[in-house]
């Protein structure tokens, strides 16, 4: 077990107040635990690093499953990390002091509920199987401060690549905005278990491995929309190993700089390299050897892609977002990070061609009405920002056909990456848009019905706000301003000063209200003039 101990430049405010946690990572080719000082402003200082080579991508990216075996290693590495968190006095019982969670290989594994109970079982530790989105967005969250101090970075487009052993996690930013998130099947082990299952000559499989690599990076090129100046950060173990040989370290205030010449000449050496040669040349585990080739081939390639000579390396990871989230009490929802979902949300109406002045206008609508009956609806911050995704995308339908485009948008959205949100949030969004028009949800509604009560009652109670929102942007004009919500008795009414023909938003009130009655208990009234006035 691998104990470096070192320190962090994110260093506590002087009034803040601080905690000790432990975050740990189960890997495809390690368990990594991250020990920090955890503050409550957010910011931290790492205590220790620790690390244990395992074997859990080859298990389940060549046979679908966990090994026994291999599920004891990794009880044995996890219990020598217990005997580290006893000497810190970190509390394995509850959520408060301790975080564990499983990647793709633990995620992909057809045992993983054997898996997750046998290490609860022995050591206490409650391992979350997490989603390839939620890693890319703790990523993120883990660069936000790297990004503020070094606003060259995001001047023009930003693309955030890593490539871990079973997944590829890539972000676009343009001028501090996600304008494109998403998760590929491409990892470096993934790609060497591949590999190893075609008895055929080395440049034939060298060969395999640039095709697999070059669908992926196509496929980000055209996706993204990539324009103008270009700017690669690099995250992962792989790249922190290739600036530390190269002679550029990467720290947590200053990123690398590594030529791509330069990197290509060291990729091609470690590609000619078998993994035993590697293990001995650099003193790595063997299964930090086994990714290291494919892995900065994917970076090489995708730099030549780009047009870029020089990529930057970033030493951060998934497991700093976890310490921020820790700090926090929780997953983030504070202002700055919420806009980021949205501006992404509208991205993707762009993307898809939609009424984007409708959709923003909607969202504010929705806003407004959300605000006004929130002693009824009982939902917070972020209940308000899975509504204003669903009205920037509820029309995004129309691009495949406005033929039951609420349909079509369902569609779009849970097949969309929306740069924030979990694949429960996007189902939770994609319902929401469906059921803008038409039919309430039924029992009937697969997709609805597949959801846990609360996740339906979240959905009924969303879907009938946008409806309202909705129908008071019926003209697709956006005239309806300032608008004032009062509960009065059984009634919500609604008050749009300066309007005095609002004629058509109350038939479409008088059409899509009812689903509103049915959940809140009131029905929707219209009025026009100033409300001071009257």
């Amino acid at each position: 077990m691998k104990r470096p101990a070192r320190t962090s430049p994110h260093r506590p405010g002087a009034t803040s107040s601080w905690r000790p946690v432990a975050v740990i990572d189960i890997g495809s080719t390690a368990i990594r635990m991250t020990i920090a000082q955890a503050n409550t402003d957010g910011s931290f200082r790492i205590l220790e690093d620790l690390q244990q080579a395992v074997s859990l991508g080859r298990d389940t990216f060549t046979r679908g499953r966990i090994e026994k075996s291999t599920i004891e290693e990794c009880v044995r590495a996890l219990k020598s990390f217990c005997r580290v968190l006893e000497e810190y006095q970190i509390q394995i019982a509850g959520d408060e002091g301790v975080r564990a969670v499983g990647t793709t290989a633990v995620c992909e594994a057809e045992n993983q509920g054997d898996f997750v109970d046998r290490i609860y079982i022995a050591t206490g530790i409650k391992v979350e199987p997490i989603e390839e989105m939620d890693i890319t967005r703790l990523t993120f969250l883990s660069l936000r401060s790297l990004l503020a101090a070094h606003p060259s970075l995001t001047k023009g487009n930003l693309v955030i690549a890593e490539i871990g052993g079973g997944s590829t996690e890539v972000l676009l930013v343009r001028r501090g905005s996600v304008t494109y998130s998403q998760a590929y099947r491409l990892g470096s082990l993934r790609l060497r278990e591949m590999l190893e299952g075609f008895r055929s000559a080395v440049v034939l499989k060298r060969d395999l491995m640039e095709n697999q690599i070059h669908g992926t990076i196509e496929h980000i090129r055209k996706a993204s929309d990539v324009r103008g100046t270009m700017v690669l950060l690099a995250v992962g173990g792989d790249a922190r190993f290739a600036a530390r040989e190269m002679g550029h370290p990467a720290d947590h205030d200053q990123p690398a700089v590594l030529p791509v010449k330069a990197l290509t000449k060291l990729t091609e050496k470690l590609l000619r390299l078998s993994v035993n040669d590697i293990v001995r040349e650099y003193h790595l585990s063997f299964p930090e050897a086994e990714t290291l080739g494919p892995g900065l081939l994917f970076y090489v390639r995708l730099a030549n892609a780009l047009g870029i000579n020089a990529l930057r390396v970033a030493d951060v990871s998934m497991r700093h977002g976890l310490i921020i989230e820790m700090a926090h009490g929780g997953q983030r929802w504070d202002e700055e990070y919420r806009s980021l979902i949205v501006r992404s949300a509208q991205e993707i109406c762009r993307r898809y061609s939609g009424d984007l002045a409708h959709a923003q206008h909607v969202a504010q609508l929705s806003r407004s009405i959300f605000q006004a009956i929130a002693d009824e609806h009982r939902m917070g911050p972020r209940h308000e920002v899975l509504l204003a995704v669903s009205a920037l995308l509820h029309d995004i339908g129309a691009f495949i056909s406005p033929r039951n485009h609420h349909k079509h948008s369902m569609y779009l959205i849970q097949n969309s990456s929306i740069f924030g949100l979990n694949r429960r949030d996007q189902t939770i969004v994609s319902l929401v848009a469906r059921y803008h028009r038409r039919a309430s949800p039924r029992p009937t509604h697969v997709e609805y019905r597949a959801l846990d009560r609360e996740g339906r009652i979240t959905v009924l109670k969303l879907a009938a706000i946008l409806r309202v929102a909705d129908a008071l942007d019926r003209s697709l004009s956006q005239r309806v301003q300032g608008l004032e919500c009062a509960h009065d008795e059984d009634r919500m009414v609604i008050t749009v000063p300066h309007l005095r023909d609002l004629a058509l938003e109350q038939l479409a009130v008088q059409n899509k209200g009812p689903m509103f009655e049915e959940v809140y208990g009131m029905k929707v009234v219209l009025r026009t003039g100033n409300p001071s006035t009257e």
